[in-house]
């Protein structure tokens, strides 16, 4: 049975106060993160075990603004209520003071210092065009115009058979991920709508081709594509959580482009997903285990599936509620949710907050609710190329 959209929205406004709460400082979203390296593989289980320490790693991530700011204009669109806008603006004004003059913003996590990553980039790209298609502030499409040309002229793309994949930082031609391609379709998709000018779209065709190109036989995409033939792909790493949000990219892609070329993709992609939504409802770990259990990793599954079927791509509604089901089973009475992961190296939890991932989990269950109350119609099979 499907959960109704007014449960899934009370969920989603406890875990908005959460954030408020704990990680909104008025400006941007603040707070620990899961990280990279040794944070995501040691350091953060020191850190939530030991949480009572007052450990100094907060960070702003322009992709938890871009999440926030989304998040907040759904919420007001939902609700009405114009805290939420309020909340949208505040922290689009801070993503535009955040910005380098070339147009980009710096990577938040010392790890990767002096890294130029385009998924922040986008992100940042993302949550001023939403601004400004809402306010139609001028300053605010600048910004975004400002991140399209760094993008275009120093992020650039690897160009092969008239395939193109966008790079993974600025200036550096390393192994091509279709995650930072299918998020790039989307940001000049969006880009291209609210400005009207086709021109932005020029490097879609490339892209789409190189991800009909790459994606396996078994619907899955590629973590990362060598960029030279003695270079090493990596076929697979967190392969459902991954392929989750390429989805959702992707069906939206779709949405406001028609373009046929990318549905074969979505269909074979939605059917892999479909296959990491585990018994219980949680999202399998990678493609050989189906544990430690993450919370986002779920609601990315659910909400992938749940679009596609509403584009007519696939039919997975008993999938999608099983994984909302489980989702809310994991949320406290404060709105935050009992564990980030759980199972880690078999025995370990994660059971810091981390404003980024949860963010997240609030986009997948607004979108839920949107899909519920205002039904997107499909047509994917009749514009497929």
């Amino acid at each position: 049975m499907m959960i109704p959209a007014d449960t899934l929205f009370e969920a989603a406004k406890r875990l908005h106060g959460h954030l408020l709460k704990t990680s909104w400082d008025g400006r941007a979203l603040v707070g620990p993160d899961s990280g990279v390296r040794f944070n995501a593989r040691v350091g953060r289980f020191v850190k939530s075990y030991l949480r009572a320490f007052p450990w100094t790693d907060n960070r702003i991530y322009m992709q938890a603004q871009g999440y926030w700011i989304l998040d907040n204009w759904r919420m007001f669109e939902l609700s009405g209520d114009e805290r939420y806008q309020d909340i949208a603006l505040a922290c689009s004004h801070y993503v535009l003071t955040a910005q380098r003059p070339a147009g980009y913003w710096a990577y938040p996590d010392p790890e990767w210092r002096n890294r130029i990553a385009t998924v922040e980039g986008d992100f940042g790209c993302l949550g001023l065009l939403e601004s400004y298609r809402r306010t139609g502030q001028d300053a605010l499409l600048a910004g975004a115009q400002k991140w399209h040309r760094y993008l275009i002229d120093d992020v650039g793309f690897q160009a092969s058979d008239g395939m193109l994949a966008v790079n993974y930082f600025a200036n550096v031609h390393g192994s091509k991920v279709p995650n930072n391609t299918t998020l790039t379709l989307l940001t000049l998709a969006r880009l291209a709508g609210v400005t009207q000018d086709a021109q932005v779209l020029a490097p879609c065709a490339g892209m789409v081709a190189w991800l009909n190109e790459v994606q396996m036989e078994s619907g899955e995409l590629p973590y990362a594509v060598a960029a030279s033939p003695d270079g090493r792909d990596r076929a697979h790493f967190l392969c459902y959580q991954y392929n989750a949000f390429e989805l959702l990219d992707l069906v939206e892609y779709y949405q406001l482009t028609r373009d046929g070329a990318i549905v074969p993709v979505v269909e074979k992609l939605a059917a892999f997903v479909a296959s990491g939504v585990t018994e219980s409802g949680a999202a399998s770990y990678d493609c050989e285990h189906q544990t430690p259990e993450v919370t986002y990793y779920a609601a990315a599954l659910a909400a992938a599936l749940s679009q596609t079927t509403s584009l007519g791509a696939g039919d997975y509604r008993a999938l999608a509620d099983r994984g909302y089901r489980w989702i809310l089973g994991q949320q406290k009475p404060d709105g935050g949710f009992r564990f980030h992961s759980r199972a880690n190296y078999g025995f370990l939890s994660d059971r810091r907050a981390y404003p980024r991932n949860l963010a997240m989990i609030l986009a997948h269950l607004l979108l839920e609710v949107q899909a519920q109350r205002t039904p997107v119609t499909g047509g994917a099979q009749a514009d497929k190329g």
